[in-house]
């Protein structure tokens, strides 16, 4: 999700300055009972990206990512984040993780997957993918298809859902509906803000 908002909200040169994220993102809902995932991650102007979230993998957990990101720019941009991670809480576990993302025009896709190995005996191993298909349809506005998929414990779970935000200079608010056929059907509502830096 943090892809397509850092690329709809950014207009600068990124070899040139470094970036502060801030994002929040509330479960509201039958579902979840009062469960938000802040975020702070960090990008040089090198590229190297830095990244600590909590609630993400497991609630009650804190969890740091580091790794570069590799990138192409041409009439289609391209670019790939290999990332590896230590959790700690109610999952404590490692992680690889890769963020992928592509954009051509107003047209948008990202990825975000990452494989998480338990070390405390009580959880489970599991894989996650969150990927979006999106498309800036205004200056302020951008509406998409996203899902997400976990394998966890030997059992797959695919969940289909959609998207649209507002964005306003550099903060955006994003609004996934995730299941929107089904009786389990739940909303995410985030909240994403980019400080820039320049280099010295």
């Amino acid at each position: 999700m943090r892809w397509l908002l850092l690329y709809l909200v950014t207009a600068i040169d990124c070899e040139a300055q470094s970036k502060w994220v801030i994002e929040n993102y509330n479960y509201p809902g039958k579902l979840f009972p009062a469960c938000i995932v802040p975020m702070i991650h960090y990008e040089t102007h090198n590229d190297w990206y830095a990244e600590v979230r909590y609630n993400y993998e497991e609630t009650g957990t804190v969890s740091f990512f580091g790794g570069k990101t590799i990138r192409t720019t041409d009439e289609t941009t391209f670019s790939i984040t290999p990332l590896l991670g230590l959790s700690a809480g109610r999952f404590t576990g490692v992680s690889a993780a890769a963020n992928t993302e592509v954009s051509w025009k107003r047209l948008y896709f990202s990825a975000q997957s990452q494989y998480s190995v338990a070390v405390n005996k009580n959880a489970d191993n599991f894989f996650f993918n969150w990927s979006e298909l999106a498309y800036q349809l205004f200056p302020f506005f951008f509406s998409g298809l996203t899902m997400q998929y976990t394998r966890q414990a030997g059992i797959q779970d695919i969940e289909p859902g959609m998207l649209a935000g507002f964005t306003f200079k550099n903060i955006s608010f994003p609004v996934y509906l995730f299941r929107p056929f089904a009786a389990e059907r739940y909303f995410i509502i985030g909240l994403y803000c980019e400080l820039s830096t320049a280099r010295k």
